[in-house]
């Protein structure tokens, strides 16, 4: 917790001291200096007017401003009463509270990006030779879609691989998997999830794993939010043909 105090000067010893207990004489922060926030979530800043005991003032408003330049883009709103902050778009701006004059310190709010969409890079069709148990790999990239139209590729968003055909327990389900690129097949030989990576793609091969050696998978992926919800959108698709051996 962080304090901003201005006190007069008070006698010390026998002296009494004397005056309007109620006054506000500080400020109390409670929080990051640099919160961060999701696009189109909300985060709550909070702070506290003091008397001169360092008491509480609940009854004291403490009024939220945005410092910024008129010609700057702020990418967030923020409830001048509540302190509550929503994100809008991937940047950062100043905010500082105020109660009667005392101010807390400059707080730096960043929005994250929240992926928008995620697209298939090609090839979308890869064919395995007999013989060949892996595909290519399979390569997605996620996206952010800024308000002014810039694209921008996500890393460390999450991706989920699905075969979607053949069906979850069919015969020939049984004989293809996907996996992450370079890494052996997980718990769930038909479903992944995997993070993107600096330059905002996921890597997944497809794999024919027994002898009933299925002529095709289709897969799906998906962006995942934070919450591990799937991002609205058609999803990326990819289509392996396995040569029979």
């Amino acid at each position: 917790m962080r304090w901003a105090l201005l006190l007069g000067a008070l006698g010390l010893g026998c002296t009494a001291v004397t005056g309007d207990f109620s006054a506000v004489v500080g400020i109390r922060y409670s929080g990051s200096l640099s919160p961060s926030v999701e696009e189109e979530d909300t985060l709550t800043l909070s702070a506290v007017a003091l008397d001169i005991n360092g008491n509480p003032l609940p009854d004291v408003p403490v009024i939220w401003r945005v410092l910024a330049l008129a010609t700057d883009t702020v990418p967030f709103e923020i409830d001048s009463l509540t302190g509550l902050v929503t994100g809008l778009f991937a940047g950062t701006g100043r905010v500082q509270g105020d109660a009667d004059g005392l101010r807390t310190p400059l707080i730096t709010v960043k929005v994250i990006a929240v992926p928008d969409s995620i697209a298939a890079v090609e090839p979308t069709i890869d064919t395995v030779d007999a013989g060949v148990t892996e595909s290519a790999v399979l390569v997605t990239q996620v996206f952010d879609i800024s308000p002014t139209g810039e694209v921008t590729a996500l890393a460390n968003q999450s991706v989920r691989y699905t075969v979607v055909s053949p069906a979850a327990g069919t015969p020939e389900a049984a004989d293809v998997a996907i996996g992450i690129s370079g890494q052996p097949t997980g718990t769930d030989p038909l479903s992944v999830v995997t993070t993107t990576s600096g330059s905002g793609s996921a890597f997944v091969t497809a794999r024919r794993v027994g002898p009933m050696q299925p002529d095709s998978a289709v897969i799906e992926a998906v962006a995942l939010t934070s919450t591990g919800t799937v991002v609205p959108g058609p999803p990326a698709r990819f289509t392996v043909f396995f040569l029979s051996l």
